[in-house]
């Protein structure tokens, strides 16, 4: 049976390249990404430019990411394109790295712990290019046990984000509520675009002249936080959307669970949000 792809019907549609930031990320879940990626490039039809951060800092990790790319690129439909970065500054600023570099109509930021449902481009860029006052937008996300990640949020409240933080149960058992309104999980998982205050990092398609016109993601934040930023200066200038009917899988995600470098990381992103787009305690 013929796959259905933009190639075979001859349409039209908008460009597309993707960039990933790495630090010591699982090789194996990278492949995983890498592949799903090139699964769901070959569906849209073409060849989708890859830019792979590297900010390691180390020589076998990065000896590593390469030979994978190589053996990715001969199978795949990605022209991926490995970038060492001298030191690590964040993930704002690793991806920032490939503004100035060429830059598909729309540019795919991606986490190396996501994979893409093989038809998720296609329907992103069918999105894109019928709505071209969307400046951002964000698929509907699932972890690995097919539990529901809630990618697009409300405005946070400082309760809310110290609730997220400690990762207690009973304490996010006694304001379920409120943490239900700030995941909107009202949202409804069917139906066109919805309309979102913020979205997660994770996994996010720019307008690539917009993206530029705000200066990319802003590196004061290191990281956390720095996407909900972004979304807030490309809602100035647009629409920002999550699209429900693309699927992805998430494999991270939760500060709490990381440790404490990440819980410190996440309160002091959280605390550099609010001094710049102001404070809601509860």
């Amino acid at each position: 049976m013929a796959m259905t792809n933009a190639t075979a019907t001859n349409e039209q549609l908008p460009s597309l390249s993707a960039a990933v930031v790495l630090h010591h990320s699982s090789l194996q879940q990278l492949e995983a990404m890498v592949t799903s990626l090139g699964t769901a490039a070959g569906f849209m039809g073409g060849h989708l430019p890859l830019y792979l951060i590297d900010q390691s800092q180390s020589a076998v990790y990065s000896d590593a990411v390469q030979a994978l790319s190589r053996k990715v690129a001969a199978e795949s439909s990605l022209r991926l394109q490995y970038i060492a970065r001298e030191s690590n500054d964040g993930y704002g600023a690793g991806h920032n790295t490939v503004l100035d570099k060429a830059l598909g109509d729309y540019h795919l930021i991606l986490n190396p712990d996501v994979e893409l449902s093989e038809n998720a481009l296609l329907k992103v860029m069918h999105s894109l290019r019928d709505h071209p006052d969307v400046t951002i937008m964000a698929p509907r996300g699932a972890n690995e046990l097919g539990n529901e990640e809630h990618l697009a949020k409300r405005y946070p409240s400082v309760l809310v984000l110290l609730l997220r933080a400690l990762g207690l149960p009973l304490l996010s058992r006694c304001f379920s509520e409120r943490l239900a309104s700030y995941e909107l999980r009202d949202l409804s998982h069917e139906g066109g675009l919805q309309d979102v205050p913020l979205l997660s990092g994770c996994c996010m398609v720019a307008r690539s002249d917009a993206l530029r016109a705000v200066g990319g993601f802003n590196e004061q934040f290191f990281m956390y936080f720095e996407d909900y930023d972004l979304c807030m200066r490309m809602a100035s200038i647009g629409r920002v959307v999550r699209d429900p009917d693309v699927r992805i899988i998430h494999h991270g995600g939760g500060a709490a669970r990381k440790g404490l470098r990440h819980i410190i990381w996440f309160m002091s992103g959280g605390i550099r949000f609010f001094r710049t787009w102001g404070w809601r305690w509860v």
